[in-house]
């Protein structure tokens, strides 16, 4: 227990807070914020630079 309230203590230095009190949803939020990082600008600005070229030629 003394594991999990120490780990539990650093919740603040994260971007997400899921509680896994409901396997279910706790699965469709990670999933959620897995989809969108996949998505984010940072990522796919490189990933399409080439499709962003053509449409924007």
């Amino acid at each position: 227990m003394r594991d999990a309230e120490n780990e539990i203590s650093h919740y603040v230095e994260f971007d997400y807070l899921i509680v896994n009190d409901d396997f279910g949803r706790a699965l469709a939020e990670l999933t959620t914020i897995i989809s969108a990082r996949r998505h984010s600008m940072t990522i796919q600005k490189d990933a399409q630079a080439s499709l962003l070229r053509t449409l924007l030629a």
